[in-house]
């Protein structure tokens, strides 16, 4: 037997009414929402270049070789763990020389090293740099990091970072430049090290069939690569809905016919492609939740929700901006020292202008 109920305003005596909508019944109801927010229009910003990133943060100087696949000899690779899965000397593809490493599905905890058979001492050196070539199977499950060791104590040097942090792992058969600062592996960057590790931690399902050559430590001379950031003020949440990049550059970025803009899919409007790529990190508790690389023009539009919101020329200099809308908005949270970052290691002064935006809302948490 159903029992009889009624909503009923206890001020008033009014009565809650329903009405037949939508193909059913239904109470008539208000809203309100139990927060408030404030929008926020905020650039990516460094304390010593404010928020304009054509900047050059390429590296000079004189490099550390580590290994090259021996095609001279430098450091001394060995497997400490297993190590059926890693020929130091592959002829099967190189990026300079005829050689490189190769390690072929290497299983979970397959670890080799590189030892300089002396000490390094980091302080003389901003970034650790590579190339790599993925031949297949590298997944999102798949973590293989690198760090740095102490072969006298048998100790780890500092901070384990995961290389496909700093490359777009999933893009097959073309090397790619990985650039690592030195202060992205904590403590390594003001200690002595004579060796690195090099780690096979996790997969997912089939481990990677990868090469890595021309591995080296850059000198540490002129600019170190600068990272810029977005950040919630303390005692609060940033809720970022929106991402965009604008970027000038001297291009006259029309077709003869007009009917389109002349944009090339791999460049930076008259930029070639860069080496290393602006990077871009979602960074929670510390850790680097996603990262992408933008190299090219492409690698920005290729997203479902990114797209070109403006592109104007004045037939010698062209201006474009490109957006990307996140289907669920990204929230930085300033208890967790969480933010998003882009680091820049290459020479971007060919460009006129280079920013990059969010869109969002603040709340108030205190």
């Amino acid at each position: 037997m159903g029992l009889k109920t009624q909503i009923v305003d206890y001020e008033t005596g009014l009565k809650a009414a329903v009405i037949d909508c939508c193909d059913d019944n239904a109470l008539v109801v208000a809203t309100h929402p139990k927060k408030t927010y404030e929008n926020k229009l905020m650039f990516f910003s460094n304390s010593d270049y404010g928020i304009d990133m054509n900047q050059d943060a390429s590296t000079s100087g004189t490099p550390e070789l580590v290994h090259n696949g021996i095609d001279t000899i430098l450091w001394t690779a060995t497997d400490i763990v297993g190590g059926d899965k890693t020929t130091f000397n592959s002829t099967d593809q190189a990026y300079a020389g005829t050689h490189s490493i190769k390690v072929d599905n290497a299983p979970v905890d397959d670890v080799f090293q590189i030892a300089k058979g002396s000490d390094l001492d980091c302080n003389n050196y901003i970034s650790l740099t590579m190339w790599i070539y993925v031949d297949k199977d590298w997944k999102a499950g798949d973590i293989v990091d690198i760090y740095g060791w102490d072969t006298g104590t048998g100790l780890q040097v500092g901070t384990t970072v995961d290389l496909s942090d700093y490359f777009t792992y999933n893009v097959y058969d073309v090397w790619h430049k990985i650039t690592i600062p030195l202060t992205d592996m904590g403590d390594l960057s003001g200690s002595t090290i004579n060796a690195i590790r090099i780690a096979q931690t996790a997969d997912e399902g089939k481990a990677p069939k990868y090469y890595l050559d021309t591995i080296q430590f850059e000198e540490k001379t002129g600019i170190e690569p600068i990272e810029y950031t977005v950040k919630p003020e303390l005692g609060t949440w940033l809720y970022i809905s929106k991402i965009s990049m604008s970027l000038a550059d001297a291009y006259a970025g029309t077709l003869i016919s007009a009917s389109m803009p002349a944009l090339a899919y791999n460049q930076l409007l008259g930029e070639a492609a860069l080496a290393n790529g602006i990077r871009y990190q979602r960074v929670t508790d510390e850790v680097v939740q996603e990262t992408l690389i933008i190299r090219q023009l492409s690698d920005y539009l290729q997203f479902p929700t990114s797209s070109i919101s403006s592109a104007i020329s004045d037939g010698t200099n062209t201006f474009l901006s490109i957006n990307s809308d996140f289907i669920e908005p990204i929230i930085l949270k300033a208890e967790n020292d969480d933010s998003l970052r882009i680091v820049i290691t290459d020479d971007l002064t060919g460009l006129l202008s280079l920013r990059f935006a969010v869109g969002g809302k603040v709340e108030q948490r205190e």
